[in-house]
């Protein structure tokens, strides 16, 4: 015979209509009651009094200022209660977790063998009133542990560092900065261990990244952290002016340097034309002489007949110009004494 295939529908059909028997009828209602005395157990249960382990973040606050921790001491305590059966449940679910505080001060730490070298301890049982007093009066503490909680502290140092922005600016259309970036403060007093302290150059701040810009960037910027250091501010203010700009073109007179005496040169053609952004404020600024372009003799010594030719240098511009260009690059000379 071919076997039958047996569908969940089938199933679940079947089993709909033995629910609707009477023996169905009784089937459901001796699960009701089932489930209203497991609930009535449970409750009763959660009434009574348990001891258990919880574990709870720490956090270490007073930290010696003159010292900066090396080492990393336990994240985390096992703290051993007494409470009440609905109390520990929301805990074991995560509800009702936070931190504990701990103060680690030379008046609460001890000097272990290496305190030459900068090491303390902590027994944990010294702090127990004023944990329990966190915890509440619904745990009531019993242990802790671990017993003894180690620190390593290293002398630290003071340096002042300048300030070195992270950020990426892009401006709108005819938008471009107008000078330089302000960071306010430009340095700051970095403490912590000399062998890191001796490494940095820069303080970082964090990365940002501001788009569309078509007016001056104001905004405030927090430092990069980097372990074992602190910084005496945790912040800079930052200003970026920022204006419309449009293109401006002027012609610049070429200049012959570092001619022999008695000599004199002339490139064909005598003049260039620079181009730049500049903003609309400074365009009627713009000079002829704030501009130098020169045609170094020095650089021709060498030069063959069929390539005379004096490639041009830009060595002077204004500040607040940007994107400088020039054309013609090199131009034809003659040399006369």
């Amino acid at each position: 015979m071919p076997k039958r295939k047996i569908r969940i529908s089938d199933i679940v059909k079947r089993l709909g209509h033995k629910l609707r028997s009477t023996a169905g009828h009784e089937l459901m209602t001796y699960l009701v009651f089932l489930l209203i005395a497991v609930v009535i157990w449970y409750m009763n249960a959660l009434n009574k009094d348990y001891t258990t382990d919880l574990k709870f973040k720490v956090k270490y606050t007073g930290m010696p200022e003159d010292k900066v921790l090396v080492n990393s001491p336990p994240d985390q305590l096992k703290l051993t209660v007494n409470a009440q059966g609905f109390t520990l449940l929301k805990y074991k679910l995560g509800f009702t977790f936070y931190p504990i505080t701990l103060e680690t001060n030379y008046h609460t730490m001890r000097k272990n063998g290496s305190a030459e070298r900068g090491g303390y301890f902590l027994v944990t049982q010294s702090a127990f009133d004023k944990i329990a007093i966190q915890l509440g009066s619904d745990l009531k503490l019993r242990s802790i542990s671990p017993d003894t909680l180690h620190f390593l502290f290293s002398e630290t140092v003071k340096k002042n560092v300048s300030v070195k922005p992270r950020l990426h600016l892009h401006f709108g259309k005819e938008f471009l900065p107008k000078g330089p970036m302000q960071v306010n403060p430009a340095t700051v007093t970095v403490t912590g261990p000399q062998a890191i302290i001796d490494t940095m150059q820069y303080v970082y701040t964090r990365e940002k990244t501001f788009k569309r810009l078509k007016d001056t960037l104001r905004t405030e910027i927090t430092l990069q952290e980097v372990d074992k250091l602190r910084y005496s501010s945790d912040h800079v203010n930052i200003v970026q002016p920022i204006e419309r700009h449009t293109e401006a073109t002027i012609t610049v007179p070429i200049e012959p340097v570092n001619l022999p005496e008695g000599f004199t040169m002339k490139t064909f053609p005598g003049t260039v034309t620079v181009s730049c952004m500049v903003s609309i404020i400074d365009f009627e600024k713009l000079q002829p002489y704030m501009f130098r372009v020169v045609a170094d003799y020095a650089s021709i010594k060498d030069i063959k007949d069929n390539q005379a030719k004096v490639k041009l240098n830009l060595l002077k511009s204004p500040d607040y110009v940007s994107d400088v260009k020039f054309q013609p690059k090199n131009v034809e000379f003659i040399i006369e004494k």
